[in-house]
């Protein structure tokens, strides 16, 4: 086992003390503990995302997730824009149309997977 945390910055492995490490993953824990979990439409929007984008192989616009999951559009903005906040579940990429969601995504990456069925898409 490894005992030491090393972070990466830039090219660089740079240590970090084990303390300093201790005292920033409880921090961390705390405050994603504080933060209320997605509501019932914000998980089907993503759950639509993940198992869309590879479907498609391309982003998907915001009248589409309204459109495909009976929901109004202004409300579609609001819960993507809440869902992109949380840096987890999905990003746009400066634009309006969803280009991945965890753990797949619309662009090309050097990660490529293929299912049994043949299905192939890029991970995020």
């Amino acid at each position: 086992m490894f005992e030491r945390v090393l972070l990466g910055v830039g090219k660089r492995m740079v240590p970090v003390p084990e303390r300093l490490f201790r005292i920033l993953v409880r921090r961390d824990a705390a405050k994603l503990g504080r933060r209320p979990p997605i509501g019932t439409d914000q998980r089907r929007i993503q759950h639509f995302a993940v198992r869309e984008i590879p479907r498609r192989r391309e982003a998907i616009a915001p009248a589409v997730f309204a459109a495909e999951l009976d929901l109004p559009l202004d409300q579609v903005n609001e819960m993507l824009d809440e869902l992109e906040l949380r840096m987890t579940y999905l990003c746009r990429r400066g634009g309006e149309d969803v280009v991945w969601a965890y753990p797949v995504t619309a662009e090309t990456t050097a990660h490529q997977v293929k299912m049994d069925g043949g299905e192939a898409f890029s991970a995020a």
